[in-house]
């Protein structure tokens, strides 16, 4: 007799890459053939697969239609088939595939949509943070300390820079409102994304905030940012405006605690 292990591994074989010797192991009759039992649960596999992808990137579904997408869907699960535990992760490589499958600025759209998309799936799961700092504790630090001063922010925050004016395309396709025009900038745009409770936020950002941000996330003091935002602001103004980028981090729920470690 065959042994479960066996059984399950030609089952999951057959769901996979449509492999037919699971066949000689199933009961058919008249009313029901094999092959058509079989079928039942090859094409609900696939169904379920494109269905957890459409919830990933249900922009790019919206952009292309139904049909369009299940037939994207389908040939993204032959060249990146699922292999981890959980439907979670089978969207993760889309991104890469819609690189190969399109051409020209479609593709370069395309490639930012389903990047933007995966990125707010990744803010959604990302661990909570316990306390968050509040404006009050801003108001509380000695002068002294400020020069010193380091950032730790929440783990559910990221940035993407964009050629395309894609988040505004996401809300749109995604609300039934009327997307604005897709419009390809000169330079790259960056955008800030941020989970806050259970919702996703997001903003764009100037080039000297994009800057401070990325300087403090990586670990450099006041100081330290003030010193580079001269290249944007005057000295006289350098030190408040850095203040008014920490007062917008913390009213965005962004930090996490504030120290000189």
């Amino acid at each position: 007799m065959i042994r479960l292990r066996e059984l399950q591994r030609r089952f999951q074989d057959y769901l996979i890459g449509a492999s037919d010797d699971i066949e000689r192991d199933i009961v058919g009759s008249d009313n029901a053939l094999a092959e058509h039992r079989l079928a039942t649960y090859y094409n609900a596999y696939r169904i379920r697969l494109i269905d957890c992808l459409a919830t990933d990137y249900a922009a790019v579904q919206n952009y292309l239609g139904r049909e369009a997408f299940e037939e994207l869907a389908l040939a993204y699960l032959r060249e990146y088939p699922s292999t981890h535990p959980s439907v979670r992760w089978f969207g993760k490589s889309l991104p890469e595939y819609l690189r190969t499958r399109y051409q020209g600025e479609e593709r370069d759209f395309l490639l930012e949509l389903a990047r933007y998309e995966w990125a707010q799936t990744m803010i959604f799961d990302a661990a909570d943070s316990a306390a968050l700092v509040q404006l009050d504790d801003m108001a509380q630090l000695p002068p002294q300390d400020w020069p010193d001063l380091r950032l730790r922010f929440k783990p559910a925050l990221t940035w993407l820079d964009l050629h395309w004016n894609v988040p505004p395309i996401e809300h749109a396709l995604n609300t039934g409102d009327e997307p604005p025009r897709q419009q390809r900038l000169e330079h790259p745009q960056r955008w800030l994304l941020w989970r806050r409770e259970l919702k996703i936020h997001w903003r764009s950002l100037e080039v000297h905030e994009a800057w401070a941000l990325q300087q403090a996330v990586d670990g450099a003091n006041f100081a330290a940012i003030c010193e580079g935002l001269l290249e944007w602001v005057d000295a006289e103004q350098v030190a408040p405006v850095a203040a008014g980028f920490l007062k917008q981090w913390i009213s965005d729920q962004l930090i996490v605690s504030l120290g000189d470690d």
